[in-house]
């Protein structure tokens, strides 16, 4: 059991020496994920997707920064107990996060900064009583900011992030808390890498 756990650190270890680029590389590459989101008020979780494409500068050993463009399927769930209607809400999003990222371990940074969202569109469904109804919603702010915190862990060309968005602007013109909740898991490939 010993030999096994010595051997696990040290693939560990090799993986790690080689899971940053060198300082000065500029990578790029695509990621896709999972979406929970919700909004402020709401107590259920919408699941959905996003994909997009990153690049990645290093500056130091301990310092880098990074830029995406991704596409994001937020929203939320809600229910009417008095009708017994189900509503599912969602808007889809082009966002562009601008993230510092910090390395804290060879393979391991957490990435922190601002990200604009600019709203495309926004539909809701009801379901209850037997029928369905499918309605597009105006009245939505179509700037959205927000603040991304995660990690992000790399090996080789692979890596694999995971980040909270903390909504700062609300989703809709009602007046009332509706900012946006939005949990990633994702992993991407360094495409840079094939050229």
């Amino acid at each position: 059991m010993k030999k096994v756990f010595l051997l696990a650190v040290a693939l560990l270890a090799f993986c790690a020496a080689k899971a940053q680029p060198a300082v000065g590389d500029f990578t790029w590459g695509a990621k896709v994920g999972f979406n929970a989101t919700n909004i402020t008020n709401c107590d259920k979780n919408k699941l959905s997707l996003h994909l997009g494409a990153f690049a990645e500068k290093r500056y130091s050993d301990l310092l880098g920064a990074s830029a995406e463009l991704i596409y994001s399927r937020q929203g939320f769930r809600s229910k009417d107990k008095a009708n017994d209607v189900k509503y599912k809400t969602r808007v889809n999003y082009l966002n562009i996060p601008i993230l510092a990222k910090f390395f804290v371990w060879e393979g391991l940074s957490v990435d922190v900064g601002p990200q604009f969202g600019f709203a495309l569109n926004a539909k809701q469904k009801a379901k209850g009583n037997g029928n369905t109804a499918k309605v597009k919603i105006k009245d939505f702010n179509v700037f959205d900011f927000s603040i991304p915190i995660g990690v992000t862990y790399r090996v080789e060309d692979i890596f694999v992030s995971a980040r909270y968005n903390i909504g700062l602007t609300n989703v809709f013109d009602s007046g009332v808390n509706n900012k946006n909740h939005v949990f990633q898991l994702s992993v991407g490939y360094n495409l840079s890498s094939l050229f």
